[in-house]
C-alpha cells in the first residue's frame, strides 16, 4: 500500500489481537504421515466424530482476523466451490483476503477444517475478512466494517478472536447491531488474566457470546497452585517441567536472576526459589533452561520465575538453544510480575507448591470479569496447546483465548444445523446450561467471573431439548430487600409441551426456594449464598445448571413492567437526593432515566428479554450503586423500534463505502440460513 512500517503502526489504534501465547510447534509425525488432528480438544468437548452427527452443513461462519490461507488442503478453495466462500481484504482491497501471518488460519481450522485435520464443524463454510496486516494490531473501524459486511454477506455466525482489555463502544455497538440482524457473534475473552476486570471489547459486549480458555485434555495439562504464607497465587508449569510426586512444602528464597553466582551466598537446599525472568545485564541470555539448571545444581526443590513485564507467560525448557544433554530436574513454573514482586517483598517465607492434572481449569492468561452489566465470560473452551492449521499447508500447536472462541463458533454452527429455528439467546442458553464444571485455584468450582457457566460440552448441547432463560440468575440483596424474586422462562427446543422436571440445589443448603408456575420457574434467593451456588434441572434424562450470583448493596432499586414500560422505585437508608437509572439489554441497547425522591420514573424499552438495571444513588456528595434484573415480556409486537443517538446502520454502511473501501469485493452467497 506504499506506507512504511512505522507509518502503518502509527495508524493502528490500541486494539491488539488476542494472538497465540505459544504457537507454531509442529504437529507430531508418525513415519511419513503427519498427525495434526484436534485429537484432544474435540473429544474433550464432545464434538461429533466423522459421520457421527451434524457437521455444520449449510452454515456460514465469518472469521474477522488476519485472513485465511485457503490454499491449505484442509481449508481448500476460495469462492463458489471452496471452503472459504468469500470475504474481503480491508488492508489491500484489490487483493483477496489471504492470510500471511497465520492467526486467522489457525482460528479457521478449529472451526471448520475438513481434511487431515477436522474442525468442530467440518462441513461449515467460511467467510474471511482480513482486518490486520501483520497480526499485531487492527483499527477499530475495520472490525466495525467487517461486522457489517458479514451481516450483508449472509453470515450466520461471526468469530472475533481479537480484542483489548478496555471498552470500545463502536465495536460493541456494531456487535449489537449484528445480533439484532440475527447473527451470532462469538468473541475471545482476551489474554490479560489472571486478574479480575480484564475483559475488554469485543468480549465485554453484552450481545456477544464471550469465551475464556481452559487447559486442554493433555497429560501436559498440569495445573499448579502456590501458597506463600497461606496466600494463594496463580503459577503456570513450564513446558517439559518435571512433576513432583506430591506437594512441595519448603522455605521460599529469592534467587535474583538464577545465575550461578546468585546462589553463592544463599542456602537453597530443598527450597523453592523465586527468580526474575531475563537478566539485568545487556546481552546476557538466561534461558529458562539455564535458570532451572542453576537452581537444580544449587539443590533447590523447585523454581518459580516471575515475568519482567506485566502479565503471565508460557515458559519452555527444552528448545533449540539448550545445552547438549540438558534434561529438566526440578519443577519450573512461571508467574505474573505483579504477584512475583509481591512475594519477593515477603521472602523468606513458607511456601507450598501443588501440581494436579485438571484440564477443566481456567488458563492463567484467560481474561476475567466482572464485565458489567452481564456475566462474562459466558462459557469456556480449550485454549491451551490446541492443534490446528497453519500457513504453508502446515499445522501448529497454539494457545490463547483466540483458539478457545472458535471451538464455540463451531459448536454454534452444529446447533444451527440441527435446530435452524434457534434464536441467538437460545444458543447462548444451551451452551451455558449444558456446560461442564470448571475448577478454581483452590479446588472448588471456579466463580462466574473467571469461568462463566463452565466449559463447552458439545455432545450435551446437541442432546438438549430445554432452553432456560436467563441461563444465569443475578440476585440483589439490600437491607430493605433480604430476598430477591427472580424468574426463569423454560421452553422446549422441539416445540412440544414441557414435561415434568425435577430440581435440586448445589450446595443442598443454599438459601433458595423455588416453584414451577406453568412454564416459569419462580425463584426466591436469600442473602447467604456460596459463590458456586447453582440450580440443577433434571429434564428428560438431561441435566441443566443455572448459576446464581448475588450482589449486596445498601441502596435498593426495584422495577415493574407494563406494556414495555419499566417503572422504578429507589430507596436508601436515611434518604437519598438523586438517582440515575440505566437499563441494559442483552442485545446491547441502553436506556437511561433520572429520578428524584417522591417522584417515580419510567423507561420505554423496545424489545422483550433480560434487562440489567443499575441505579447510581446520590446521597449528599456520595454515589452508591444498586442493581436489579428483570425479564421483560410485555413489549407489544407492534411497538416502535427505538432510534438510538448513533448514526443509523445503513448510513454507517454508506459512510464506510465513501471513506475509501474500494477495489474488488470477493464474496459469494452460498445459501446460508439468512436471506
Amino acid at each position: 500500500m506504499g506506507r512504511t512500517n512505522a507509518a502503518r503502526h502509527a495508524a493502528l489504534l490500541a486494539i491488539v489481537a488476542a494472538l497465540a501465547i505459544y504457537a507454531a510447534a509442529q504437529a507430531p509425525w508418525q513415519g511419513d504421515v503427519a498427525v495434526p488432528h484436534l485429537e484432544r480438544s474435540l473429544p474433550y468437548i464432545g464434538a461429533p466424530p466423522a459421520g457421527g452427527g451434524p457437521g455444520g452443513e449449510g452454515i456460514l461462519v465469518a472469521v474477522i482476523d488476519t485472513g485465511i490461507d485457503y490454499g491449505h488442503p484442509d481449508l481448500a478453495g476460495f469462492g463458489a466451490g471452496g471452503k472459504v466462500a468469500g470475504g474481503f481484504n480491508f488492508i489491500e482491497p484489490d487483493l483477496p483476503p489471504l492470510d500471511t501471518t497465520g492467526h486467522g488460519t489457525q482460528v479457521a481450522g478449529i472451526i471448520a477444517a475438513n481434511g487431515a485435520l477436522r474442525g468442530v464443524a467440518p462441513e461449515a463454510r467460511l467467510l474471511a475478512y482480513k482486518v490486520s496486516e501483520d497480526g499485531e494490531g487492527v483499527r477499530p473501524d475495520l472490525i466495525v466494517r467487517a461486522l457489517q459486511m458479514a451481516v450483508d454477506d449472509g453470515a450466520d455466525i461471526v468469530n472475533i478472536s481479537l480484542g483489548v482489555n478496555k471498552t470500545n463502544s463502536k465495536i460493541d455497538d456494531a456487535i449489537a447491531e449484528a445480533v439484532r440482524q440475527g447473527v451470532i457473534v462469538v468473541a475471545a475473552a482476551g489474554n490479560d488474566g489472571a486478574h479480575a476486570g480484564t475483559i475488554g471489547s469485543p468480549g465485554r459486549s453484552p450481545a456477544a457470546i464471550t469465551v475464556g480458555a481452559t487447559y486442554n485434555n493433555l497429560t501436559s495439562s498440569q495445573v499448579a497452585t502456590l501458597q506463600v504464607d497461606g496466600v494463594s497465587y496463580v503459577v503456570m508449569p513450564m513446558v517439559d517441567s518435571t512433576i513432583p510426586d506430591g506437594p512441595v512444602v519448603s522455605d521460599m528464597v529469592n534467587a535474583g536472576y538464577s545465575r550461578p553466582d546468585d546462589y553463592s551466598d544463599i542456602d537453597v537446599a530443598g527450597a523453592i526459589v523465586l527468580a526474575e525472568r531475563g537478566s539485568d545485564k545487556a546481552g546476557e541470555l538466561l534461558y529458562f533452561s539455564l535458570k532451572e539448571k542453576n537452581a537444580a545444581d544449587a539443590g533447590a526443590a523447585a523454581i518459580v520465575v516471575f515475568n519482567n513485564e506485566p502479565g503471565i507467560f508460557y515458559g519452555e525448557l527444552v528448545h533449540q538453544f539448550v545445552e547438549e544433554g540438558y534434561e529438566p530436574r526440578i519443577p519450573a513454573l512461571s508467574m505474573d510480575r505483579q504477584d512475583g514482586l509481591k512475594i519477593k517483598d515477603m521472602l523468606p517465607a513458607t511456601a507450598r507448591l501443588l501440581y494436579l492434572h485438571d484440564p477443566d481449569h481456567p488458563a492463567p492468561f484467560s481474561s476475567r470479569g466482572p464485565a458489567p452489566p452481564f456475566v462474562k465470560p459466558d462459557v469456556m473452551a480449550p485454549g491451551v496447546y490446541v492443534n490446528t492449521t497453519a500457513l504453508s499447508s502446515g499445522y501448529a500447536v497454539s494457545s490463547g483465548t483466540s483458539y478457545a472462541a472458535p471451538h464455540v463458533s463451531g459448536a454454534a454452527a452444529l446447533l444451527l444445523q440441527r435446530h435452524p429455528g434457534l434464536a441467538i439467546e437460545d444458543v447462548r442458553s444451551i451452551l451455558a446450561t449444558t456446560s461442564a464444571g470448571v475448577t478454581g485455584d483452590l479446588g472448588a468450582r471456579a466463580d462466574l467471573h473467571a469461568a462463566g457457566s463452565g466449559r463447552l460440552d458439545v455432545a450435551r448441547a446437541l442432546a438438549a431439548d430445554l432452553v432456560a432463560y436467563p441461563p444465569v440468575l443475578s440476585a440483589s440483596i439490600t437491607p430493605q430487600r433480604q430476598h430477591d424474586a427472580l424468574e426463569v422462562s423454560l421452553k422446549t427446543i422441539s416445540g412440544g409441551a414441557l414435561k415434568p422436571l425435577s430440581l435440586r440445589l448445589e450446595p443442598e443448603d443454599a438459601d433458595i426456594s423455588y416453584q414451577m408456575q406453568g412454564d416459569t420457574l419462580q425463584v426466591r434467593v436469600g442473602p447467604q449464598q456460596a459463590p458456586d451456588t447453582r440450580i440443577i434441572l433434571e429434564y428428560d434424562n438431561m441435566t441443566y445448571a443455572i448459576p446464581v450470583q448475588v450482589s449486596h448493596t445498601e441502596g435498593t432499586v426495584h422495577a415493574t413492567q407494563e406494556n414495555g414500560r419499566l417503572h422504578f422505585e429507589v430507596s436508601y437508608p436515611g434518604g437519598w437526593d438523586f438517582a440515575k437509572i440505566t437499563a441494559s439489554s442483552r442485545n446491547g441497547e441502553e436506556y437511561r432515566a433520572s429520578l428524584i425522591p417522591d417522584k417515580g420514573g419510567f423507561l420505554d424499552v423496545s424489545d422483550n428479554g433480560m434487562y440489567h438495571v443499575r441505579a447510581d444513588i446520590v446521597v449528599g456528595s456520595q454515589s452508591h450503586e444498586a442493581f436489579y434484573h428483570i425479564l421483560v415480556d410485555t413489549v407489544p409486537e407492534d411497538a416502535p423500534r427505538r432510534q438510538g443517538a448513533e448514526m443509523p446502520w445503513r448510513q454507517i454502511a454508506v459512510a464506510g463505502a465513501a471513506a475509501g473501501v474500494v477495489g474488488s469485493v470477493f464474496w459469494v452467497r452460498p445459501g446460508g440460513r439468512r436471506p
